[in-house]
């Protein structure tokens, strides 16, 4: 066990220092604020004071876990060796305070500041400071607590430390389960004319077979995803859209009996979350009611959650998901640009600033997607394939969390998406197996 000495025991430094020994290290710790207990103590120790009390590991705090509420900080990066590191400290085992530097990227500090929104209200990552640094593409966090480990290990080799392990679970936005099928007349109807008039005659005749029962719906591509879960045994997640058809919520009607009997069924192989609809960002009665809708279809708890376009606004979306009853949130990511948004890929809980308190909701990163890929990047399936492995392959080598974000299209082989069902199958074979 590591026993921590510090002056005062705060909510930021008590939930900070939980993350990184307890979850990223799985080791334990204890704090005292006595000095006699500590210098008494022939176990490593770590002070976490301005000054140094004998021959423990040492670093000076940042005032960042002292303080409460928001206030600007100053953020000037220096190197650690071969990683850029903030909040500078001297006097110290190592060059900066690590733990006020993870709190600022796990709480989301910077999210608080006054910033501009993107054309749909969200954080951009152009504000990011990781992304400033030009280091949005490192899971920081990790590499900065290995270094850190190792630093503790130079000076108390006896020290015990675990080794996390790679966990894998794609996440499946079922944001739109039909292309044709299960749709209203007018939906039909105006498809139909569009396709006419911009002479799209396979896809207006696919639209017929479909819409008329003489064909399997092309986005209908459950039966696989599932088939692939069974073959290769991995976690997996589908989290649907339930609301009506709006201007980004493309969904069939949430009322439709076949899709309702389809996420019973999709339930029993695999985890099921909300896909929280566009305009919910700012609406908690809208959250709860998508909630309760999805509880009453598979008769069961949900808990899971995930924001359509990851809309989300800190720290109010994540407070109407608690509301709510969710308790995982799989929207820390950004939809234009591949990175860790939190600075990670380790789950972490969210750290209500404004409120100083920590919530129950369990945070876990997600850093790419297919729609990212093919639409933000313009890279063809082959390219998408490199990249998504590469990105699965970083967060394997720091023991962390991949949770590719994908759609049930893109397993359908249509237009835009020929040939890109092997990103899915690929990336499953790759990361559900040990063999790589």
């Amino acid at each position: 066990m590591i026993l921590v000495y510090t002056n005062k025991v705060t909510p930021r430094t008590n939930y900070i220092f939980r993350h990184i020994f307890n979850h990223i290290l799985l080791t334990e710790f204890k704090f005292t604020t006595k000095i006699e207990e500590f210098i008494a103590y022939n176990g490593t120790k770590f002070s976490y004071a301005p000054q140094a009390l004998g021959n423990e590991f040492h670093i000076t705090p940042h005032p960042l876990l002292f303080q409460q509420g928001i206030k600007p900080q100053e953020i000037k990066f220096n190197f650690w060796e071969d990683l850029p590191v903030f909040f500078q400290t001297h006097d110290s085992e190592i060059p900066f305070d690590i733990f006020a530097a993870i709190f600022f990227l796990l709480s989301r500090y910077e999210e608080y500041l006054p910033h501009k929104t993107d054309e749909h209200g969200r954080y951009h990552y152009n504000n990011s400071i990781l992304n400033l640094q030009g280091i949005l593409n490192q899971p920081i966090v990790e590499l900065w607590v290995e270094k850190f480990k190792k630093a503790i290990l130079e000076k108390f080799p006896e020290t015990s430390f675990k080794k996390r392990k790679f966990v894998f679970e794609p996440v499946i936005n079922v944001s739109m389960a039909r292309l044709f099928k299960n749709k209203s007349f007018l939906r039909h109807f105006s498809g139909s004319i569009r396709e006419l008039f911009t002479l799209k005659w396979k896809l207006f005749s696919l639209r017929q077979k479909t819409y008329f029962g003489k064909s399997i719906d092309t986005y209908d591509t459950f039966h696989k995803i599932i088939q692939l879960k069974k073959q290769y045994n991995h976690p997996l997640s589908f989290f649907h859209l339930l609301h009506k058809y709006s201007q980004f919520d493309h969904n069939i009607s949430p009322n439709n009996t076949t899709y309702q009997n389809q996420i019973k069924c999709l339930a029993d192989y695999a985890e099921t979350g909300i896909l929280t609809s566009y305009y919910s960002m700012n609406d908690e009665k809208q959250i709860k009611s998508e909630v309760d809708l999805l509880e009453q279809i598979i008769h069961k708890p949900v808990k899971k959650v995930r924001a359509h376009f990851n809309r989300i606004r800190i720290p109010e979306t994540y407070r109407y998901f608690i509301e709510a009853g969710l308790t995982q949130d799989y929207s820390m990511g950004y939809n234009h640009k591949i990175g860790f948004r939190a600075g990670t890929s380790i789950p972490f809980y969210f750290y209500d600033i404004k409120n100083e308190t920590l919530t129950d909701l369990k945070v876990f990163p997600t850093t790419i997607s297919d729609i990212m890929l093919r639409y933000q990047y313009y890279l063809s399936a082959e390219k998408a394939l490199k990249i998504m492995i590469e990105q699965g392959k970083i967060i394997r080598k720091v023991g962390g969390n991949f949770h590719p974000v994908f759609h049930n299209f893109i397993l359908s082989d249509l237009r835009h998406w020929k040939n890109w069902n092997k990103l899915y199958i690929e990336t499953v074979k790759h990361f559900a197996t040990d063999d790589h």
